[in-house]
């Protein structure tokens, strides 16, 4: 009995120690227990955007430091412009000078006006024309009558004249209010020589034509039924680069300056480029050799987004391509609307230089920079042109712009070289 007293004894003793051992032994295992993975996919969230800010500020600081050079050499353009438009005023003042008194027959000839004005501003020029020509018609006007009257020549070289003339100065100073009133008249003429921009020339083409859309998303969802159109009715292929989040503002993202260019020289059948852009391009952007990024709207980056928007034109002009300029039109949201108009501002007065076409929008969506509306009405029904979003286009809207597109082409067919 004391035998078995003393082994449940100690049976009791070995249980308690095993429960304890038990308890102890739970902490290392909680402590060896894996992370959750919610906690890893928080831990990996941080880590990623932690990451991503690093690489965007890292981006942002290249693309302060390299950044489009060639299109950026404006002070020099920009003299270069004012440089040669003075002399073509001065070129254009200086015919209409020899042109109106090529019929006076001076005793010597007057070289001494030409010099003068090479040196000179248009403005300058043009009010030294004007004294001139009053000098030359009073002389005119003495040389006439002195010789119909008195038979007696007058000396222009030193302005003397024979006593017998002195009844004249009375007829010079007679005549002398004519010559004001006609004065006033000679430089309308000549700003009348100046070549005034005429109507953009119309979209010929032919099925050996190759038409080529660039733009941003509004453009994909134009760009194919306008390509189906164009085979359909005439044969006539096309290229469609248009590529969504794209604009003017950041070549570094997209340069369509550049890819309109390459694809100009690649093929040289194209004969049409369509442009679809500005939804992404209201926004502030960087400029070499600036520490701060361009403002939008303000006169440094009115001047970069031009010469983007000059530089296309420039390569399509090159290359024989004729150009149709889609407006961006109205959109949802306030900000982004005042933005189009701006935009649409820039977009017409370069196009309207170069006498290219300029498709305004509005009109076709049924709404105006002033009230956006998402339908067209007509006497039937409304048609829902634009989606939720207030800036693309439904199917329907994708189409009567299409339409639109076409009725700018005119076809030609080619004449047949096969016949008798």
């Amino acid at each position: 009995m004391k035998r078995q007293r003393h082994k449940s004894l100690n049976k009791n003793t070995l249980k308690k120690d095993h429960k304890k051992t038990n308890k102890v032994s739970t902490s290392p295992i909680l402590a060896s227990k894996p992370l959750s993975a919610r906690y890893i996919l928080v831990i990996l969230f941080v880590t990623a955007i932690a990451l991503i800010a690093i690489y965007y500020k890292s981006i942002l600081i290249y693309g302060e430091q390299v950044y489009h050079t060639d299109l950026f050499n404006s002070d020099t353009l920009a003299i270069q412009e004012t440089s040669t438009q003075e002399l073509e005023d001065s070129k254009s003042d200086e015919q209409k000078y020899a042109s109106t008194h090529t019929s006076i027959p001076f005793n010597q000839p007057f070289n001494a006006v030409l010099p003068v004005l090479k040196n000179k501003t248009s403005k300058s020029a043009v009010s030294e024309l004007e004294d001139i020509k009053q000098n030359k018609i009073t002389e005119e006007v003495i040389k006439t009558e002195a010789e119909l009257k008195s038979g007696q020549k007058v000396d222009i070289d030193s302005s003397l004249m024979v006593p017998d003339l002195k009844t004249h100065f009375d007829a010079i100073d007679h005549n002398k209010p004519k010559a004001e009133l006609a004065l006033p008249d000679e430089p309308k003429k000549i700003q009348g020589d100046i070549e005034l921009p005429h109507e953009p020339l119309p979209i010929v083409l032919t099925s050996n034509d190759k038409v080529f859309f660039a733009g941003d998303s509004l453009m994909q969802g134009v760009a194919p039924y306008v390509k189906k159109m164009l085979f359909k009715q005439y044969k006539i292929e096309s290229l469609d680069l248009s590529k969504q989040s794209t604009g003017l503002a950041y070549p570094s993202a997209f340069d369509w300056p550049k890819t309109i260019n390459d694809n100009l020289i690649a093929d040289p059948s194209i004969k049409l480029l369509v442009v679809f852009l500005g939804a992404n391009d209201p926004w502030d952007f960087p400029v070499k050799g600036y520490v701060k990024y361009a403002k939008f709207k303000s006169e440094l980056w009115e001047e970069h987004y031009r010469l983007r928007i000059e530089s296309i034109l420039n390569s399509a002009i090159e290359h024989d391509v004729q150009v149709l300029w889609l407006a961006a039109p109205c959109m949802r949201k306030p900000k982004l609307n005042s933005g189009m108009v701006y935009l649409n501002n820039l977009y017409k007065s370069e196009l309207e230089k170069v006498q290219q076409h300029f498709l305004t929008t509005n009109e076709l969506l049924g709404c105006t920079y002033e009230k956006f509306s998402n339908f067209i009405e007509t006497d039937k029904a409304k048609i829902k042109v634009r989606v939720d979003d207030g800036v693309h286009f439904t199917p329907t809207g994708q189409k009567i712009l299409a339409k639109a597109i076409m009725e700018k082409i005119i076809y030609k067919e080619l004449e047949d070289t096969h016949s008798d």
